[in-house]
């Protein structure tokens, strides 16, 4: 299956991906509410998720039974100058009972337009989402699944909002470039590590009926005693099960070192018909881990992994109607060495004796039945653990503006 994945990515490699910047109709406020009901969760109450050969932290909660909010935000743009804007967004995302309905600042940053002669270039800075990754910048708001892609979650704790600074050049003739440099508060970055950067690229195109985009990135960064702060770091606690159950214990092993990912994305559409489109979107990721991973009894042992993974969605729409699968999987290749490295490898999450690639399957089914508001019905056969798993999920989406003010001159959603 990994085969056929890796050829529908290689052959078509792109994924429209805009970038917002307010226009100068004054205040703009939109607004964005995801829930999902989940016929089973992804690990037993009293257990937490850890895919076999990899080290997770982030916002990566595993879906639990039940209702979940996924996704609530209130995002504010303003055009204050002609070429100058400002975007706030708060936000909220599904976590376990100790993090969840937790409201963060996710965006607080100012852009700048300038230079049309030879662009438009815009510089930005502040609080932001990364604009090299479309599938990272997207809310569960703007998928037509709920869950986000398992690349996300390993290599990015799902969601990326970082203290920095962008300058790229933006949509000029279908091209778009630029580069940014993050303080290192996202992981896999850590701010007591050296500064997190990443430079980018992409191409959008439409002629007749068919449109497409593809693109590439890189990015590199450094973490120092980097915690898994789902249930490690300051989160640290330890569970207490009913009598008859048992709970797991956290182990709190952290790394450091540097983690370099990789990244090419695309997407393919086809207009058929008025009321008919076709269309694939995929996005592969190359992750390289060179650094130590240790713990608080001075244990220590050196770790290099290469890993690699992604996501191909083909789909077909007829009128408010959209029908697709989403594809994702994972391979890890880890290297520990050191007296401690059986202990670590296991403790960490790095070992993965049984040789499992995790994959999940999504069918989907995405009715816009209002224009801010849809209705997603899912079956995912999940193999992300080597006990598999097939679940179903019913949600519920709605997404509006609501000041007035019209458009965006496309970008991330975050």
């Amino acid at each position: 299956m990994n085969r056929l994945y890796l050829l529908l990515a290689l052959v078509v490699s792109a994924n429209c991906h805009a970038h917002y910047i307010p226009t100068d109709d004054g205040l703009v406020v939109n607004a964005s509410l995801a829930a999902t009901w989940s016929s089973s969760s992804v690990v037993d109450e009293y257990d937490y998720w850890q895919i076999p050969g990899t080290l997770m932290g982030g916002h990566a909660w595993p879906r639990e039974e039940g209702v979940q909010i996924d996704e609530l935000t209130l995002g504010l743009g303003y055009r204050f100058q002609e070429r100058a804007f400002a975007v706030v967004e708060l936000g909220s995302h599904a976590a376990d009972e100790d993090h969840e309905n937790e409201i963060e600042l996710q965006h607080a940053y100012l852009g700048y337009v300038c230079c049309d002669t030879t662009g438009p270039w815009v510089i930005e800075i502040g609080q932001m989402t990364a604009a090299f990754s479309p599938g990272l910048a997207e809310h569960s708001a703007d998928r037509m699944v709920s869950d986000a892609p398992l690349i996300n979650d390993v290599f990015f704790g799902r969601d990326f909002h970082d203290k920095g600074i962008r300058l790229w050049w933006h949509e000029t003739a279908g091209f778009s470039a630029g580069a940014e440099l993050w303080r290192g508060d996202a992981f896999p970055a850590t701010a007591s590590g050296d500064n997190a950067w990443d430079l980018f690229g992409r191409y959008q195109w439409q002629t007749g009926g068919l449109s497409g985009s593809f693109g590439g990135w890189i990015y590199r960064s450094s973490a120092s005693s980097r915690a898994d702060h789902r249930y490690g770091g300051s989160h640290q606690h330890t569970p207490v099960a009913p009598p008859g159950t048992t709970a797991s214990v956290f182990p709190d092993v952290r790394f450091t070192g540097d983690t370099d990912v990789y990244g090419v994305h695309g997407e393919l559409g086809y207009r058929m018909a008025p009321d008919w489109r076709l269309g694939v979107k995929t996005e592969v990721m190359w992750a390289e881990i060179d650094g130590l991973v240790h713990d608080a009894s001075s244990r220590q042992a050196s770790v290099q992994g290469d890993q690699w993974g992604g996501w191909v969605q083909p789909y077909m729409g007829w009128q408010e109607h959209t029908f697709g699968v989403r594809g994702d999987w994972l391979s890890t290749d880890n290297q520990l060495v050191g007296a401690a490295a059986p202990v670590l490898a296991v403790d960490s999450g790095l070992a993965n004796e049984k040789g499992h690639d995790p994959e999940r399957v999504t069918v989907f089914w995405h009715w816009q039945w209002h224009p801010s508001l849809a209705l997603r019905t899912e079956v995912i056969q999940d193999n992300t653990l080597p006990d598999e798993d097939l679940r179903w999920l019913f949600g519920v989406v709605w997404k509006d503006q609501l000041s007035p003010g019209s458009g965006s001159s496309g970008g991330h959603p975050h």
